[in-house]
């Protein structure tokens, strides 16, 4: 008799799976080997996908910069295929470049002192994970022929990054319907302060500067959001309005979180 149980696991069909599945992996590797920054970017500079608290300590702000300052010397290494993998130590930790692939990078920052052991785990960690973004990144089968020639621990992480994302997309959801009530809603407020020509700016500046999208909120980032966006009214509206409608946003938002609860 033919077996009816069904493998609950999903593909990255689309760019919005693609970019959830990068962002679960990024999320591992983090776990994997307590970083503290990661930032997935491509050799153009363009940054896809990163991970960043929302506040930086002394350290991690160093780190941060650090890379900044040297993104265009990264991306030009990477373009001449003159780098695969660079450890760079500071005294306010370490820096990791990690080529994916021909078109991008993984960045790690990690803060804590790493001795001789420590530091080879976790270059073990970030070519593994590498290996793996590479992978999801060319939209390749996360199963069957593709991953066959694969170690069989990066086999299994695909595996279960498959599973994951099959749990995530359905209980994501309710999170994404309520994301873009909240976002429609922010759109009508701005259209009548700012006006219609400004609003898709002032809310593309403040997600950038928040370092997602839309659909990737959480009920605890939309305060955050709130503020940015309040600080760009301010820039055009002047500080009494700016502070007016915070305030007002802050409450209808929180409202409309508690609705989908």
């Amino acid at each position: 008799m033919q077996s009816k149980t069904l493998e609950k696991t999903l593909e990255a069909q689309d760019v919005t799976l693609l970019r959830s599945l990068i962002h679960l992996a990024i999320s591992r590797l983090r776990d994997e080997s307590a970083a503290d920054i990661i930032l997935f970017v491509g050799i153009n500079g363009r940054i896809f996908d990163s991970l960043i608290p929302e506040q930086l300590n002394e350290r991690e702000y160093y780190l941060l910069n650090t890379f900044k300052a040297n993104l265009y010397k990264i991306c030009s290494q990477l373009k001449s295929k003159n780098l695969n993998i660079s450890v760079e130590s500071y005294s306010n930790g370490t820096l990791i470049i990690s080529k994916v692939g021909d078109a991008a990078f993984l960045a790690v920052m990690i803060t804590r002192d790493l001795d001789y052991q420590s530091l080879q785990k976790v270059i073990t960690d970030i070519t593994k994970w590498s290996m793996i973004v590479n992978h999801i990144f060319q939209l390749k089968p996360l199963s069957g022929p593709e991953v066959e020639d694969y170690p069989e621990d990066i086999k299994e992480e695909l595996h279960k990054l498959s599973r994951q994302l099959f749990v995530q997309s359905f209980a994501h959801t309710k999170q994404y319907r309520k994301n873009f009530k909240i976002l429609e809603y922010l759109k009508k407020e701005l259209a009548g302060i700012v006006g219609v020509g400004m609003v898709e700016e002032v809310l593309t500046l403040s997600f950038n500067e928040l370092g997602t999208a839309p659909q990737y909120m959480t009920d605890d980032l939309w305060p955050v959001l709130v503020e940015k966006v309040a600080d760009k009214v301010k820039g055009i509206r002047g500080e009494m309005i700016a502070e007016e409608y915070y305030k007002k946003w802050v409450r209808d938002v929180d409202r409309l979180i508690r609705s989908f609860v």
